[in-house]
């Protein structure tokens, strides 16, 4: 059993395919242990185009691997409800590819080119999500020789999410789902994966890049948030409490020094870099995100949080090398561009609760969409 899905995050166009920028295009393929080889061969005649190329791109080196793309090999749990709402679970292999909207139709000519002219593969059924999916629908239909089943894209997240924690011990329900892409959407999820949009907020990834194209030089969103983590210092471009009292003075009115009371304040000061300027971009969405998931977490009752979006990209990236994908956050050798965004997040929500309210993060936080859009799918 082969199943495929290709979730778009954080749409922004500009004209047809091949003008497409500032977005990742996300392919996730998923076959069972079972049916699938230690070494498999890119090159069987059983393969379809799609499948023949993620499979070459996820088999050789990583230094192999274009720099902007990531590829990345998962075996874990694929849970699906049927349409008789039967529940299974199988040990499957992710294979993932990511690569940039921009390389789209590069990708897909690759694609076609790839396929000699006398195979004739089956069509395939590609579950699909995200406004790109859609956006770019019949292009690869056409092209591909594959026909787009279109899942709602905060189905797919949430069926993604539940069934990646199904085996985790600090899941309750109703369960709060803070997705943060283009923008924000906070889902309940109940235990039988039912889900409700109670909230959003238009300020979230594509705010903090905008804002970042706009006011610093930094091209690659990785690059930004390593740099801003590395050598960014949030506290040159906002506006603190200690600017407007003086230390000593806000010890006598009982609020740190430290205290941001106005974000971008000082953005117009002498000596600030970029680096400044993204990380005081970074801390003005993350505390705001904070906030707002907190307030909503009061509302519901419960004590925690679980993040998933694009915003939460979860490869190492290094500035002056490829990027590659750790396992997990604990293994990765050093900081993650995942970890440092999941980092600031923590740090709001714990301000805002006072330590009362846990965020968590899934481990496959960036690619549940997709995931979702495949068990989703199979439940219709």
């Amino acid at each position: 059993m082969r199943q495929y899905a290709y979730q778009q995050q954080q749409q922004e166009w500009q004209g047809e395919l091949a003008d497409s920028q500032d977005s990742l295009s996300q392919v996730v393929v998923v076959m069972l242990v079972t049916e699938s080889e230690n070494t498999p061969n890119p090159e069987d005649d059983d393969r379809h185009a799609i499948e023949s190329f993620i499979l070459k791109w996820t088999s050789v080196k990583p230094d192999d691997v274009p720099r902007e793309w990531q590829a990345q090999v998962i075996r874990r749990k694929s849970r699906q409800i049927s349409k008789d709402h039967v529940v299974s679970d199988n040990e499957a292999v992710l294979r993932i590819l990511v690569f940039p909207t921009a390389n789209l139709a590069q990708v897909v000519s690759m694609m076609v080119a790839q396929r000699p002219p006398d195979r004739h593969s089956s069509r395939i059924r590609v579950a699909a999500t995200g406004g790109g999916a859609l956006r770019f629908r019949h292009d690869l239909e056409t092209k591909l020789d594959i026909d787009m089943e279109m899942v709602n894209e905060l189905k797919a997240v949430s069926y993604g999410w539940w069934s990646d924690v199904q085996d985790a011990d600090n899941v309750t329900y109703p369960a709060l789902l803070c997705n943060v892409g283009t923008g924000v959407s906070m889902i309940s999820v109940d235990k039988d994966g039912g889900f409700e949009r109670v909230s959003g907020s238009g300020l979230g990834g594509a705010t903090f890049w905008g804002l970042v194209k706009r006011m610093t030089k930094f091209s690659s969103f990785d690059e930004c948030i390593l740099a801003a983590h590395k050598e960014g210092d949030a506290g040159r471009a906002d506006t603190l409490v200690g600017d407007i009292y003086g230390v000593e003075t806000s010890k006598e009115i009982g609020m740190p020094a430290d205290l941001v009371a106005g974000f971008l304040g000082k953005a117009d000061s002498e000596n600030i870099t970029d680096s400044d300027i993204a990380a005081a971009l970074l801390r003005m969405v993350t505390n705001n995100l904070g906030q707002l998931v907190v307030f909503q977490a009061r509302a519901m009752g419960i004590n925690s949080v679980w993040f998933t979006g694009g915003f939460f990209q979860q490869h190492v990236a290094d500035i002056g090398g490829n990027a590659g994908t750790p396992s997990a956050f604990e293994s990765a050798p050093v900081a993650t561009v995942g970890s440092i965004v999941q980092n600031a997040v923590s740090e709001a929500v714990n301000f805002w609760s006072a330590g009362k309210i846990q965020p968590l993060f899934s481990s496959d936080a960036s690619i549940l969409g997709a995931l979702g859009a495949v068990a989703a799918l199979g439940s219709e």
